[in-house]
């Protein structure tokens, strides 16, 4: 199949209320601003009509293409994803487009210009999220700068792009859940790849798809995992 220039992936849970309009309205922005690009759709462990909706998509839109995982698992579904993507830029948005869709435009014009990785910073930008989010994200984020030494400010998995061959390079580093985006910017800084962060809009009113608790300790269990193996890695005491 040819290349495209731009893939823009969609993780999507349960999403049958929203998938339908918001595909139409990222197709329009992209027609708009793209002509050479495909929109990915991931199903992962959906129960309600997600994966059937998905297909219709896909069957209507020539530049939509999905597919659908029986388990649930994030970042299982952007391997997959990764995987059969056909642009050399990857964009990860959320499903609900709760962040300006002006950055896809800016991500694209940042990685022809030579850098690896575009990370979109709610916290840089504008974000309206609870009290109770906020918190457990800067925390998160101090962490990660303490012990990585890792400058930046978001390490959620929407409002991101990267070039698709450091994907590639990376794909063991790309776990079952949303720790890949930790993961794959410690290796890019690592290995001397250029990640620049930007500002982003972000409206995120509704509940969240994961549990939140649970999701906390399993992110904060990845980066003191991730920090452990790179200590050992290093011959630390």
């Amino acid at each position: 199949m040819p290349l495209k220039k731009l893939s823009v992936f969609l993780p999507v849970y349960d999403e049958e209320n929203i998938l339908i309009p918001n595909t139409v309205r990222l197709i329009t922005y992209l027609d708009a601003h793209q002509s050479n690009y495909e929109i990915i759709i991931g199903s992962n462990g959906s129960r309600d009509r997600t994966p059937a909706l998905s297909r219709m998509l896909s069957e209507r839109y020539n530049q939509v293409v999905s597919f659908h995982l029986k388990e649930k698992g994030v970042g299982d579904a952007f391997k997959h994803g990764v995987q059969i993507a056909r642009g050399r830029i990857i964009v990860s948005l959320d499903m609900d487009l709760s962040a300006n869709l002006s950055f896809i435009e800016r991500a694209v014009e940042l990685l022809d210009a030579d850098y690896d990785i575009v990370v979109g910073s709610k916290k840089m930008g504008h974000e309206s999220r609870s009290v109770f989010r906020k918190l457990g994200s800067d925390l998160f984020i101090l962490m990660a700068r303490m012990l990585m030494g890792l400058p930046f400010e978001d390490y959620s998995i929407g409002a991101k792009a990267y070039k698709r061959d450091l994907l590639l390079s990376n794909i063991d580093r790309i776990d079952r859940g949303t720790s890949y985006v930790l993961n794959i910017i410690q290796a890019a800084c690592r290995n001397g790849k250029k990640v620049i962060e930007i500002p982003v809009r972000c409206e995120d009113h509704r509940q969240s798809k994961f549990n939140i608790v649970r999701e906390g300790l399993y992110r904060f269990a990845m980066l003191f995992r991730l920090w452990y193996v790179e200590k050992a890695c290093r011959g630390d005491s």
